[in-house]
């Protein structure tokens, strides 16, 4: 993987110009053409499944409004082109609770239709998932990608929808939708140099007390979890908090407590967040082939890894004799007694960089490039064993969790 230079004086350039009229979107598009990204990656490939890029949170205008946005699709597929992305999901806000109002719901309808039509007429040559992102400005967002809202509403009344709100979600889940619970930490920051920046995009159903119904729904059945997202990383925490993994490593460590707790699979995927002139490839996956069904099931099982793809890399094993190698998204159960304080000891490696493995959010060893690291996992409870490997971070391999 090659890294794009970053500007040393990108933020001192931007602040410069914010008071010369420049708009908040050219302001943010200046500061993130300097952002570090990974610009290759075709053509790798893991065993039977090749390693597709791409970028799960694009806005779009329209449905995005033109204050908000300042791209449209064909700008946007440019961009994916310019940026090598083998899959971009166009993810345009829409208001919480659309289902119940039948105005609302009809907008959002229309404007989902005319997206499609838009894309099928422009023909790009990608992977486009048409989605959207469910904004309640109380409790967090939502990226809902591979499913039909057409499809959903037709089958859910907005007289239902008051009564069960959370039906909507669970229809689009049964219909083969994705839920990515998108910027899960990222709360407001004072008085930062964009007004972004000060709001509270955090997921409020990971952090205790009464929720909505639909929140609650989807905090436990989301397949996805935002751990990367360019914007925050670049902006927020290089620029402002002089940390740029801050909100990676905490939403990294959400992904494995929540897959622990509720013992199911749960994919770290990224996205740009991009509502300007710059895309980036964010999310990995392991896909069997390059469809967009493809990077669905690759989603669904968590065979991804953020940011850049040597962590999809990841092998790991029960030490001893000639066992298999599991990949990113597997599983296995030890076989073990489950007795408290047990342990089984385990071997991983990876290719790219050096290598650092994480078992429950630790650090248990590192390895060069291609060479076999050991460590122990504990066998009384579920462990999640990732790879860090440069830049790039993996999604699971589920040890006792099923």
């Amino acid at each position: 993987m090659r890294l794009a230079s970053v500007s040393a004086f990108t933020l001192a350039s931007v602040l410069a110009l914010a008071s010369t009229g420049c708009s908040s979107n050219q302001l943010i598009d200046l500061a993130m053409n300097g952002s570090s990204h990974a610009t290759s990656h075709q053509g790798l490939r893991m065993g039977s499944r090749m390693i597709l890029a791409g970028d799960m949170h694009c806005h779009v205008l329209p449905p995005d409004a033109p204050y908000h946005v300042g791209r449209g699709l064909p700008e946007t597929f440019a961009l994916a082109k310019s940026e090598s992305l083998d899959f971009v999901v166009l993810t345009p806000h829409v208001p919480a609770r659309f289902f119940m109002n039948d105005k609302i719901r009809n907008w959002v309808v229309e404007t989902q239709q005319e997206l499609r039509a838009q894309v099928a007429q422009l023909k790009p040559d990608m992977i486009v998932i048409p989605g959207f992102e469910y904004t309640d400005h109380r409790y967090g967002h939502v990226g809902a990608a591979f499913a039909d809202p057409t499809e959903v509403l037709a089958g859910l009344s907005a007289e239902e929808a008051r009564e069960t709100p959370e039906r909507f979600f669970e229809m689009w889940v049964q219909r083969g939708g994705i839920l990515t619970i998108n910027h899960p930490v990222n709360r407001a920051l004072k008085d930062p140099p964009f007004h972004e920046l000060r709001y509270d995009l955090s997921w409020r159903g990971f952090q205790g007390g009464v929720v909505p119904r639909e929140i609650a729904w989807i905090t436990s059945h989301a397949q996805s979890l935002e751990t990367f997202n360019e914007t925050a990383t670049h902006l927020r925490d290089q620029f402002i908090l002089d940390d740029e993994d801050r909100s990676l490593r905490e939403a990294a460590h959400l992904a494995d407590q929540v897959a622990r707790h509720q013992r199911r699979r749960f994919a770290a995927v990224g996205g740009s967040d991009s509502h300007g002139q710059w895309l980036r490839a964010t999310t990995f996956v392991l896909a069997k082939d390059r469809t967009a069904e493809g990077v669905r099931e690759a989603v669904a099982s968590a065979r991804t890894c953020v940011r850049g793809p040597e962590a999809c890399t990841l092998e790991a094993r029960l030490a001893g004799g000639e066992r298999a190698w599991l990949g990113v998204g597997d599983a296995i159960t030890t076989g073990e007694s489950g007795s408290s304080g047990g342990t089984v000891p385990f071997e991983a490696r990876a290719t790219g960089d050096d290598a650092a493995f994480v078992v429950n959010g630790t650090i248990v060893a590192t390895a060069e490039s291609g060479k076999t690291a050991s460590f122990l996992v504990p066998t009384d409870r579920c462990a999640v064993i990732r790879a860090v490997v440069g830049r790039s971070w993996s999604s699971g391999i589920y040890v006792n969790c099923f």
